[in-house]
């Protein structure tokens, strides 16, 4: 999840985006970080070419959010995917947040 003014911690983003992929670097770092081999938290979508995915579990969620007492957190957030982190592209703009459909972020100031 994003850290920033605009962002509310619904987790609504690590739950919408099926289809994360993951680069050498990313995979290395989880790997290191969680003792997983990338074959427990990927799907390969061409494994000889190196694509892969990030796993999603069987309701939706990333593979890695975590949830206690009603707060989301990412348990691999120093390691977390480049996407993860670079999300949104554009914090300066204002941001579609779909949990609130009837509602646009403000952008940050």
């Amino acid at each position: 999840m994003i850290t920033s003014t605009i962002c509310k911690k619904c987790a609504a983003c690590c739950k919408r985006f099926p289809y994360i992929q993951l680069s050498e670097n990313d995979i290395r770092a989880i790997e290191q970080e969680t003792a997983l081999p990338l074959e427990v938290f990927t799907h390969p979508q061409d494994a000889a070419a190196g694509i892969y995915f990030l796993q999603f579990k069987e309701n939706g969620d990333c593979f890695f959010l975590s949830e206690e007492n009603g707060h989301y957190f990412c348990s691999v957030y120093k390691t977390r995917p480049d996407i993860c982190r670079t999300y949104p592209a554009k914090p300066i703009q204002q941001v579609y947040c779909s949990i609130n459909s009837s509602k646009i972020i403000p952008p940050r100031r």
